[in-house]
């Protein structure tokens, strides 16, 4: 029985589970633009503004469930520019709110960071949704579906909830740089919602993340793209997050000239991110600049591309990493956030904040 049947994929009930196959279709959309706002005391205003300026009122309808989707599982604790920051994402509930939608926040179990009560609180999201009244969703723990996506040798198992056609996505990262994949904005912020916990098997094969990140990204391609922080993570991310005065959110329809204009920001060659290349068929996409945008000052490019990772270390650290996926899935769940403790340690040691010089 066909349960979703979208431009972008079919969803079968099969012998009491959820399947899927990916069609042909292109993941670019027609809207080019892309808005880059400076984030303002009153950060609710801030992202309303943002919201009109974009038309997302032309995608959030009143009586639209939407889900926010976080990034949660590839933070460290008390790093806050490697993970979405609470303060920002009460700001885009409200927001929505204003445009009638009903909003949920989620993010997906991620190896050794399970998303239960004691990490939200660590994070900063339990009271906050609380006071909010807000919902949390841990895409790991509802039906999923077993989606055959192009190019990628091995299924990716998807929360359903963000394949409905009903919902809206709402995709909120903070814009840093990662030493496998270039750049960490919307389209990975996505991989983060597949459901399945054991993301090392989409390393496992040398390619295979880069295909995964693709499939996840335009099998739940977001309908409206924001990457913000206070402090941008430069560096070795994501584990090693130099912090940099930003102050800023990129907001867009289209998460893939969101990322262009992130990667632009952040100093890493967007023809490099193998990912978005794959969804692009190797074509760099052009993005127009909101009129509205305060793109980043020179010197604040400067300080940012001064620490950026560099394609060679992306080169120099993903072999050298490889072989760590092949730790037994247990093992990881059960000891890693025991030593979550040491990257906290190392960032607060040799990461402290580098004062920005407007």
């Amino acid at each position: 029985m066909i349960k979703y049947d979208t431009a972008s994929f079919r969803v079968e009930a099969r012998d009491g589970r959820l399947v899927g196959r990916e069609k042909e279709h292109g993941p670019l959309k027609d809207d080019t633009r892309v808005l880059v706002r400076r984030l303002g005391a009153d950060l609710a205003e801030t992202v309303s503004r943002a919201f009109d300026a974009i038309g997302a009122e032309s995608v959030i309808q009143p009586g639209d469930r939407v889900a926010i989707k976080i990034n949660l599982g590839g933070g460290i604790h008390q790093v806050p520019s490697s993970y979405s920051d609470p303060a920002i994402c009460e700001a885009i509930i409200e927001a929505t709110r204003r445009l009638g939608g009903g909003p949920f926040v989620c993010e997906a179990d991620m190896r050794g960071h399970i998303m239960h009560e004691k990490m939200l609180r660590i994070r900063g999201y339990w009271e906050m949704l609380q006071r909010n009244h807000v919902e949390f969703v841990n895409l790991s723990r509802g039906p999923t579906v077993e989606m055959t996506c192009r190019d990628l040798d091995i299924p990716l198992r998807l929360p359903e909830i963000l394949l409905r056609p009903d919902v809206k996505i709402i995709s909120f990262a903070p814009p840093k740089h990662h030493w496998e994949c270039g750049i960490t904005a919307n389209q990975k912020n996505m991989y983060g919602a597949i459901a399945d916990y054991r993301k090392s098997i989409y390393h496992r094969k040398y390619d295979r993340i880069d295909k995964a990140v693709a499939a996840a990204a335009r099998m739940m391609s977001p309908d409206i793209n924001i990457l913000a922080t206070f402090d941008l993570g430069a560096g070795l991310g994501p584990h090693f997050c130099i912090p940099i005065e930003f102050n800023r959110m990129i907001v867009s329809k289209d998460m893939i000239r969101g990322d262009k204009a992130a990667s632009e920001i952040l100093g890493y060659p967007f023809h490099l991110v193998k990912y978005a290349m794959l969804n692009t068929a190797g074509r760099d996409p052009d993005y127009v600049l909101h009129p509205d945008s305060d793109w980043p000052e020179d010197r604040l490019l400067e300080e940012i591309h001064a620490r950026s990772i560099s394609p060679r270390k992306v080169r120099f650290w993903k072999p050298l990493l490889y072989p760590q996926y092949f730790v037994p899935h247990r093992f990881q769940v059960a000891v890693y956030p025991h030593f979550e403790f040491l990257a906290t340690w190392i960032n607060h040691l040799a990461f402290r904040r580098r004062p920005h010089r407007a």
